[in-house]
């Protein structure tokens, strides 16, 4: 049980290296791109001033955002038994969203675009959560990034793709959901990625088969949205 504890410590080190490095890369690539299109070609004073004439009339007023209430009821599972709690409007010090967060938990800020919601009880027991705006990354190299970051730790397997629907995150402005998940004699690692508004979010859950909160995990992961 000891080798099995500290091999799932590994794990989530191991992740937590591989996610670092993507971001790296992520940060590089976006930057490549931004000088491409900046030596693509020149714009004249006479056809930017055009331009922005023609975005001033056509510009709508943004659509007003819905205020969030401080608190919200969850309802999440945990070994098959339905349970309802009140969770908490929480704000991220690092990143910008706000998340419902349940008592017993804590947020806590890792490193830029990174937090962690740690288990009270169990410190092993937590969820990563990363998100970045739209405009500065695309979906799809989160979502790659996800993957092979589920399928370096599987050791000797792949990952699998969650299909059930109620296993990976709903509701209001919710899509393009997608997750895998690799199993261990000591519990799982989950991972996700989804479209909230404006944000792409990803969500790394390592659970543990005597805890079991994935389901928690998920149903806060599902509150987040942009801070208001």
């Amino acid at each position: 049980m000891k080798k099995s504890w500290l091999l799932f410590a590994s794990l989530s080190l191991a992740i937590s290296m591989l996610s670092a490095c993507n971001s790296t890369d992520e940060s590089n690539g976006s930057e490549s791109d931004k000088t491409t299109v900046a030596d693509s070609g020149e714009t004249t004073v006479d056809e930017t001033a055009d331009e922005d004439e023609a975005k001033e009339e056509t510009k709508e007023p943004a659509p007003a955002t819905e205020t969030r209430e401080p608190e919200k009821s969850l309802s999440y599972s945990i070994n098959d038994e339905k349970k309802e709690e009140t969770a908490k409007l929480t704000d991220s010090d690092e990143q910008n969203y706000s998340i419902y967060k349940l008592d017993g938990y804590s947020l806590t800020g890792e490193e830029p675009n990174k937090d962690s919601i740690y288990y009270d009880e169990n410190s092993a027991v937590f969820m990563r959560v990363e998100t970045i705006s739209k405009d500065e990354a695309d979906y799809e190299i989160i979502r790659d990034t996800m993957i092979e970051s589920i399928a370096a730790v599987s050791i000797g397997k792949e990952p699998v793709k969650i299909d059930k629907q109620e296993k990976l995150p709903q509701g209001e402005g919710i899509s393009n959901q997608i997750g895998y998940e690799t199993t261990f004699e000591l519990g799982t690692v989950s991972g996700m990625v989804f479209e909230q508004g404006n944000l792409i979010v990803r969500l790394t859950i390592f659970d543990q088969n005597s805890v079991n909160l994935t389901d928690a995990f998920l149903k806060m992961g599902e509150t987040i949205a942009v801070k208001q």
